[in-house]
Order: C-alpha cells, then sequence, then structure tokens
C-alpha cells in the first residue's frame, strides 16, 4: 500500500511543480508584454498625426476591417457601432490563387460563419469571414476604431490579449484619435464621421496573435473585437521549369495573373486568356538531365520585392551562402548546374529562423562520367609534350610581337618630338627673339626666351614617358601658345570642365600637340589679333572629349598639311593596340568659320 501512495505524491507533486512553472511562464509574458506593449501604445504613429495621406500610409500598410453587420439610421446610411481597422505590412500574401485550397491552420480558431456579416466592408488581402489577418514578420500592426471619438471616449474601454487568453493591456480608455481613413462612415445619427480612435501600435513574437477588444461600458454584453497572428512562414517550391519549358512557365504566369483575385499592388484580371487546368501547369520535378540544368523554381507565396525571398544552395554539403534572390518574387533561377545532389533552402528575409528545403538532382552527360574522364586524361598525357611547345611557341611569338610594337610606339615618340620641335620653329623662335634685341625690347626679348627655355625642356623631360596627367600637359600647350601668341598676336584659351580631375587623368605624352601647331601655322598664324584658338576638354559619361578648334583655314589631307598630323594618327594606332578596353578616335570637321579637331578618350574615366 505504500509504494502506490509514493506514486500518487510523486505525480502530484510533478502536477505541482509544472503548474507553478507555467504560471511563472505566462506571468514573465503578461509582464514583458504589458512592457512592450504600452510603450508602442504611448504615442500616436507619424502617418495618423494631422491630415491622414492616404498614398503614404498604403506604401507601408494594408487595412483590415473585420466584416460585421452593418445597421440603418433614419436617413438610411450605414453605420456600425464600432469598427475595428488593422493596419498591417504588406512583405507577404498567401492567399494566392495556388493556395485557395490551403488554408492557414493557425486561423481556424478565428473563423466565423459567412451568413452573420455583410461583404460591403473593406477587405483587402483576401482574408474573408475571419476576425484575423495572418502576419509572417516582426513590423507592428496598427489599430484604430471607428465610431469612437472625443466627444464619447468615456463611454469605450479597450484592452489586449496574448494568444486570447492574457491581458497584456487592461482596460483602458482611449487617449489617442487621428482622422478617419475611410471616407463616408456615418454615426447612429446620420452625420459622418470625421474621427477615429487611435489604439496603438502592437507586436509579439512569431507563433502567436493579439486579440483587440473593445466594448461600450453602458452595454457590457456588447464585445468589439479583431485580432492579428504571427505566422512560421516559408517559401515553397510548387514547380520547376528549364530552359526548355519556358513557354510552360509562362503559362503559369498568366494563369495566375487571370485568376489571383488581389496582389501586393492591387487587383488584376485577364479574362481573354485561355489556358489549361492548374495540375497540368505545377510540374515539380526532382531529376534533371545534364542539358536541363538551368532550372526557374516557382514559389508558392507573393512578396512585394524579390529580394524579400532568400535561398542557399547546397551541394554534397557545400553551402554557396545565403543569398538575395535578384530574377523574380515569384521565381528563383539557378542556371548552368553541374551534375550532382542538391539542396535549395529558402527563407523569407523577415522571418529568417524558418527555413524551408526542395532537394533534387542533376545528372551527368555521358562526358561527365568516370570512365569518360579516364579516357580523357590518358589521351590528354599523351599530348602534353605537343601543347607545351605550341604554348611555348605562341608565347615566343606574342613577346616578339610585343617588342615589335613597343619600339614602334618609341620610333613614334621620337619622330613627334622633332615634329613639334623642328628646325624651322627653332629658328623662327630665334628670329623672333633677335628682332625684340634689335628692337631693343629687352625685356620681351627675356620673357619670349625664358618661356621658350622652359618649353623646351619640360617637353624633353616628359617626352621620354608614354603617359604623363593632363595638368602637366596642359602646361606644356600653354607655354607652347604663350610663344606663339607673342609672335602672331592670336588669342587663344583653354578650358577645362570642372568635373575632370586634372592630376588623376594621365592622357598619352603631348598626343594635341602637333594638331595645336598646325591649327597655329595654318589656321590663325595669319589671322594676327583675329585670330581665335579654343582648346577645351569635356566629359561625356566615361569619355574624356578634347577639342582643339580655330577660326582659320581648313586641312583635311594629312599628307598634304605636315607630318605632324600623320605622326598623331600612327600613335593613335599604337596606343589602341596597347589598349585594350581605352580607346581614341579623332574626327576633323569644317565648322564653316573654321576648323575643329575632335579626340574623343573613350573609358578613359572609368
Amino acid at each position: 500500500m505504500k509504494k502506490p501512495i509514493n506514486k500518487a505524491k510523486n505525480k502530484t507533486s510533478l502536477q505541482l511543480h509544472v503548474l507553478i512553472r507555467t504560471l511563472y511562464t505566462l506571468i514573465f509574458f503578461s509582464i514583458v508584454g504589458i512592457i512592450n506593449a504600452q510603450q508602442i501604445t504611448d504615442s500616436v504613429h507619424p502617418l495618423f498625426r494631422g491630415k491622414l495621406d492616404g498614398d503614404k500610409i498604403r506604401e507601408s500598410f494594408d487595412n483590415f476591417e473585420k466584416a460585421i453587420l452593418a445597421k440603418k439610421t433614419e436617413k438610411g446610411k450605414l453605420y456600425n457601432d464600432v469598427l475595428l481597422s488593422l493596419f498591417h505590412s504588406k512583405s507577404l500574401y498567401t492567399n494566392t490563387v495556388f493556395n485557395k485550397k490551403n488554408e492557414i491552420k493557425e486561423l481556424d480558431d478565428f473563423k466565423e460563419q459567412q451568413q452573420q456579416y455583410q461583404s460591403y466592408s473593406q477587405i483587402v488581402g483576401a482574408y474573408r469571414n475571419i476576425t484575423a489577418v495572418p502576419l509572417f514578420d516582426s513590423l507592428p500592426v496598427i489599430v484604430t476604431a471607428y465610431g469612437i471619438d472625443s466627444a464619447n471616449k468615456t463611454l469605450y474601454r479597450y484592452r489586449v490579449l496574448l494568444n486570447k487568453t492574457i491581458e497584456i493591456v487592461p482596460w483602458t480608455q482611449v487617449k489617442y484619435f487621428c482622422p478617419v481613413f475611410m471616407y463616408y462612415r456615418y454615426n447612429v445619427d446620420g452625420t459622418e464621421q470625421k474621427q477615429m480612435a487611435y489604439l496603438g501600435q502592437f507586436k509579439v513574437p512569431v507563433g502567436n496573435s493579439i486579440t483587440i477588444e473593445v466594448k461600450n461600458i453602458k452595454q457590457p454584453d456588447t464585445t468589439y473585437y479583431i485580432s492579428v497572428v504571427w505566422i512560421k512562414r516559408a517559401p515553397t517550391v510548387i514547380a520547376n521549369f528549364t530552359a526548355q519549358t519556358l513557354k510552360e512557365l509562362i503559362q503559369v504566369y498568366k494563369y495566375q495573373w487571370k485568376h489571383d483575385e488581389f496582389e501586393p499592388n492591387g487587383p488584376t484580371y485577364y479574362g481573354d486568356i485561355k489556358l489549361p487546368s492548374i495540375d497540368s501547369l505545377l510540374i515539380k520535378t526532382a531529376s534533371f538531365d545534364y542539358h536541363h540544368n538551368s532550372i526557374f523554381f516557382y514559389l508558392q507565396d507573393k512578396v512585394k520585392k524579390a529580394d524579400l525571398v532568400e535561398y542557399n544552395l547546397l551541394k554534397d554539403n557545400d553551402s554557396s551562402r545565403w543569398i538575395a534572390n535578384t530574377f523574380d518574387p515569384n521565381i528563383i533561377s539557378l542556371q548552368n548546374l553541374t551534375a550532382g545532389s542538391y539542396k535549395l533552402l529558402t527563407r523569407y528575409a523577415f522571418q529568417r529562423q524558418t527555413v524551408s528545403s526542395f532537394s533534387f538532382s542533376v545528372k551527368p552527360a555521358w562526358f561527365q562520367t568516370l570512365w569518360f574522364r579516364i579516357i580523357a586524361g590518358a589521351l590528354s598525357a599523351l599530348a602534353v609534350l605537343s601543347v607545351y611547345l605550341s604554348i611555348k611557341n605562341r608565347r615566343q611569338k606574342a613577346k616578339i610581337k610585343e617588342q615589335q610594337i613597343e619600339q614602334q610606339i618609341v620610333q613614334a615618340e621620337i619622330k613627334s618630338i622633332k615634329s613639334q620641335f623642328n628646325p624651322h620653329f627653332v629658328f623662327n623662335a630665334l628670329s623672333s627673339i633677335q628682332g625684340l634685341i634689335t628692337k631693343n625690347d629687352i625685356e620681351a626679348a627675356h620673357i619670349y626666351l625664358n618661356d621658350f627655355s622652359r618649353l623646351l625642356r619640360n617637353s624633353l623631360k616628359e617626352s621620354e614617358k608614354e603617359f604623363i596627367s593632363l595638368s602637366k600637359d596642359l602646361e606644356i600647350i600653354d607655354n607652347y601658345l604663350k610663344l606663339e601668341q607673342l609672335r602672331f598676336g592670336f588669342l587663344y584659351e583653354i578650358v577645362v570642365d570642372p568635373e575632370i580631375n586634372k592630376d588623376a587623368i594621365e592622357v598619352p605624352v603631348l598626343l594635341l600637340q602637333p594638331v595645336i601647331e598646325n591649327a597655329v601655322k595654318h589656321g590663325v598664324s595669319g589671322l594676327y589679333q583675329d585670330g581665335i584658338l579654343s582648346i577645351k576638354y569635356t566629359v561625356a559619361k566615361a569619355d574624356l572629349i578634347a577639342t582643339v578648334e580655330n577660326n582659320g583655314s581648313m586641312y583635311k589631307d594629312e599628307n598634304k598639311n605636315g607630318l605632324g598630323l600623320k605622326l598623331t594618327s600612327d600613335r593613335i594606332a599604337l596606343v589602341n593596340k596597347t589598349l585594350k578596353d581605352q580607346q581614341i578616335t579623332r574626327e576633323i570637321k569644317n565648322t564653316g568659320n573654321g576648323t575643329k579637331v575632335i579626340f574623343v578618350f573613350k573609358n578613359w574615366l572609368l
């Protein structure tokens, strides 16, 4: 008799222990919930202060209202004593054409009979005949109540329940109000409502629900309520397609467009599209041939943006890490998969703790099998020597060609220097200096000689390089034009777009010099004070554009207008050979009033 008594005592003790732990847990959650809820209900969301902007509110929230029976005023207008309105996030919708038969079990406790209600009430998201809306992220919901305003607030109290049982906000009088979100809502006397009660923002962890209850203290038996349930959810693959079955994929898209009553951005209906049954469209395959290795996975739910879906592709337990989807809100695209076994893990960015998986495999091609690799390896081993010799020979040819190009560049630079500082130019410069000395204009002769020596020194110094900074190149050009201006008296300008960093950009050394010298010699030298020479550097996307323009005579034929222009073309051709992604083009135009030469340095600003 003692043993049964001890067992009963132990059982009773265990039950008491479990009960105490449960009570502690309930008290803990109750305290935490009260603190969180109270913090949120002590203020009004900025979007609900002052005049409501419906467009801005709809950018962040969807509106859900419990469909309750409406009454009629003496004037024949519909009204409700109290109508609760719920503003919730719009990240995900489960009520699509593919989910019509898959009801959310967590909402079973909130269903009500359809015949008790009318359908006039606005319900966005198509969750009909229930008093709760399902949510899948951690964003709070905002609850308001039509029929309660600052004039009758003393008649009403509201409270908030966690999981329909734990009171996290006790019965409280309404403190805050805001303008109505929906017009044409009426009071019992037929007047239009201008104000609604703002009950606050609420949120709880995923897997829980809250219920907001409102009652009139003069009618204690009447309670108005609305609920929201935070539900665990992960993306689910309901069909997959390959590059060879894109036609079927498009049919699924069309089917959803035609039959979905609600979409994240509003209702859509295409009544003129004839499509087969959904059972023939949604085909899910777990094994693919090697030539069907570009796969599109169609997801069950609808999300607002593609990057709200994240996936991780596992191959032989090797993870590719979590990646945000960038293809389409309903589709994950995996292209050119190699042979092997895979597991596609999917989750929502707003609920990363819940993960779904789909396993599939890609069969190897005949040339990817083990026996083929053995044969191919043996043949490759026999061909190693010939391949090695071929590669070595090719590298030697490439090296010789590279040396030839470098030699041509050096030769072109030497010719360019000679063309820029030819004896004729030096003779003219010295003659000008002699003339100034003869005129006893010692100061001008000194300036001219100083500028000439600086130009000669800088040009010889920088000519050893293939590229110099744009600022250095412009300095040499400016020195040269000062000398020529002293001789001929023309006007010139050098303009650089402020967006261009002259010290950071490098250009081929003195590439424009022959063109500028030609513009002086054949263009503005004979015009003297009426001659105008303009050098401009501008930007067009990633391109640098240099324009040399003068109001002198036109020149087209490089062979008839001096060696400098031909050498410029040779240098451009050689530079274009050495640079793959950056190219230089040159164009000569007759403007009607003179000559314009345009250099385009493509992709020079990247």
